[in-house]
């Protein structure tokens, strides 16, 4: 079975905790707008997977 990319790992990460800030903000009163949260989503989703290290793949085997 193939390792998941960090970067990939990162992203998600990253875009569902943003998710998960946006709804407690909805949940103590703090109105945001669709278009911010999506755009939040995006921006931190990139920038956690631009910043995340490579995952080094292994050798290729010659047989």
């Amino acid at each position: 079975m193939s390792r998941i990319e960090t970067k990939v790992t990162a992203s998600t990460a990253g875009a569902a905790a943003v998710t998960v800030i946006v709804f407690l903000a909805g949940l103590l009163g703090v109105e945001v707008p669709a278009e911010v949260a999506a755009a939040a989503v995006t921006l931190v989703a990139a920038a956690a997977g631009w910043l995340a290290p490579h995952t080094p793949r292994p050798a290729p085997s010659s047989s």
